[in-house]
């Protein structure tokens, strides 16, 4: 079955949803028969996979900006059905090899699942963390298919009793899939409501507790200890309690089922909250004792079918919207090479030599970033000339590490000069302050975006290259992004650049990889397997040579134009690049 669309791969997570749970309920059925014996914790374990799993999965599924979906979350959400099945014959089946081969398929499709929320997660342009939620709870889903492994070999891994290795499987089954998703459901309903500061605080606890939780119980089997296990419970069930809290109060446009779901998930969480709570407070002080047995009849299945269950039930019925850009950004797919250089698109047969007329700069008309709060008709004659005719121009560089930076740019500086890329200069009283450009035309067709063209600079004296970048430009939502593409081995180095004035100087203009929610913005490195937003970012405020700038360099001669090119590395800013330009004609 081939699943592209998100409307067909919702209804086929309802399907199998669906078929799961009849397989469940057969499950249940064939108990008192005899015909097949399945302990009630194995049984929890295999409702959270056959049900809550696709469930959580059809929340989970999201259409690009060109209405696709993920080619790796299609493969999962095809494969869901055989992975039901065959965790549900390693639950049934005597520890062996057979069962250990059938959990490895689950295992296989939570690995998966993970890659596609770490997806997800790196290609982000802004932090956002009701997203994030969604992303953890991907990536958590593999611990629970190792758990299974180790029970299907009947092996005490970390040296817990078989029946603590199946618990851990389940708790990761429901807290992953389960809970996180749907408090990342919760966060995209409060976003921009007056309660959307308060979730930020909950939902990052939420993200990091359940590995706190794993934590602390793996530390309490080696020590007398269960302080770090109960603070990382009472983090935990204190984080789920106030969650609850503020879901609540939802809206009146809801549903009379969406609603009475949401009330029943949130009562039962309230409950569940609370007897793991009490359970893991009795072990630290002794001051009661609840069974194991009760809290997998109460706390296991509150947690599983009115909590997790009906809580999916009702998010897949409101379908809240994501308030990020959807992915789909049109990166560069040039070949790379271990070295560039000014020859690099020479030796990978780039050069476009049809007839179609060549551009003769790294725009073609600067007019096509307009949009309703920035007109490039304001910009300065002389910029807009050097957006256009790039190759008409000659720059001067004036390099200014920030301090700190300067024992890492020595080394940066040989990787650089070796792969003939994105080669800085060490300092202004060098050979390398005067760079010649060229701008060559480049194949779309072998590049894989429209319009692109390369701009080679060299440093003039030594012919070394500084840059060499595939540049074009992509539109989404009525904005137009610069796309500049850096080739890297592995794959390339994409800036990403939203233009716009400078508020103090309406006729000079800035680029910036800065994003907001709905923005494009960013450096990302780029590869066929995966798209990365790096923790990098850079700005470019570009001036004519009348306007007051007192930044400047005194000692740099000014041009025609002046232009300031500041880069942050993990938001500390760790180099300036000054520039003068003038076109070639007037020196």
């Amino acid at each position: 079955m081939e699943v592209r669309k998100a409307v067909n791969a919702r209804r086929w997570l309802t399907a199998v949803a669906g078929i799961g749970g009849g397989l469940f309920l057969l499950v249940v059925l064939a108990q008192p028969t005899g015909l097949l014996t399945m302990h009630p914790i194995e049984q929890l374990l295999f409702f959270g996979i056959a049900v809550t799993t696709p469930l959580a999965m059809r929340l989970c599924v999201e259409e690009d900006r060109n209405g696709q979906i993920s080619q790796l979350f299609t493969i999962a959400i095809v494969l869901q059905p055989i992975a039901i099945l065959a965790a549900g014959f390693a639950l049934i089946l005597e520890p062996g090899l057979v069962a250990i081969g059938l959990a490895s398929l689950w295992f296989i499709q939570t690995f998966l699942l993970a890659f596609y929320g770490l997806t997800r997660w790196l290609r982000r342009p802004v932090v956002t963390v009701e997203e994030i939620c969604i992303d953890a709870g991907l990536l958590y889903v593999p611990i629970s298919a190792v758990w299974l492994l180790a029970y299907c070999l009947d092996y005490a891994l970390l040296s817990f009793d078989r029946i603590f290795v199946l618990l851990t499987a389940v708790h990761f089954t429901f807290i992953s899939p389960g809970a996180l998703v749907i408090a990342g459901m919760v966060g995209r309903e409060l976003y921009g409501s007056p309660r959307w500061r308060f979730y930020r605080r909950v939902a990052w606890a939420l993200v990091i507790s359940p590995l706190l939780v794993a934590v602390g119980i793996t530390i309490s089997q080696y020590s007398s200890s269960l302080i770090l296990e109960a603070g990382s419970v009472v983090l935990l069930a204190g984080s789920f309690l106030l969650l609850a809290m503020i879901s609540f109060a939802r809206k009146t446009t809801y549903s009379r089922l969406s609603r009475l779901l949401i009330l029943i998930s949130t009562s039962a969480l309230i409950v569940t909250m609370g007897l793991a709570l009490g359970y893991s407070v009795g072990r630290l002080t002794g001051w009661w004792a609840l069974s194991l047995t009760q809290m997998i009849q109460w706390h296991g299945w509150l947690n599983a079918v009115a909590f997790t269950f009906c809580g999916l039930l009702a998010w897949n019925l409101i379908g809240p919207i994501s308030h990020i850009q959807p992915s789909g950004i049109p990166f560069s797919h040039i070949p790379w090479k271990w070295h560039m250089g000014p020859d690099f698109f020479q030796r990978i047969n780039g050069i476009d030599n049809s007839n179609a007329p060549p551009p003769t700069g790294i725009v073609d008309n600067l007019m096509d970033y307009a949009r309703q709060n920035f007109d490039p008709g304001l910009i300065a004659p002389e910029i807009t000339s050097f957006y256009e005719h790039t190759a008409d121009h000659e720059l001067l560089v004036y390099p200014e590490w920030q301090p700190g930076f300067h024992f890492l740019a020595r080394i940066y500086k040989q990787l650089s000069r070796r792969i003939g890329q994105m080669n800085f200069p060490l300092s202004p009283d060098t050979y390398e302050t005067h760079i010649s450009s060229a701008i060559v035309p480049l194949k779309d067709e072998l590049d894989g975006r429209q319009r692109v063209r390369g701009w080679v600079r060299t440093y003039t004296k030594t012919k070394q290259a500084v840059y060499v970048a595939a540049y074009s430009s992509h539109s989404y939502e009525q904005c137009r992004y610069m796309n500049i593409a850096f080739p890297l081995p592995f794959g390339n180095l994409t800036s990403i650049l939203r233009l716009e004035a400078l508020a103090k100087h309406p006729h000079s203009v800035l680029l910036t990889s800065y994003s907001q929610r709905c923005q494009d913005q960013g450096v990302y490195f780029a590869s066929r397997l995966l798209d990365i937003r790096l923790p990098i970012n850079e700005t470019i405020s570009v001036f004519t040579s009348d306007t007051i700038y007192d930044g400047y360099p005194s000692d740099f001669p000014i041009g025609t134009i002046i232009a300031e090119h500041k880069m942050w590395l993990l938001g500390m800013h760790c180099l300036t690049l000054h520039y003068s330009i003038k076109p070639t004609a007037n020196p």
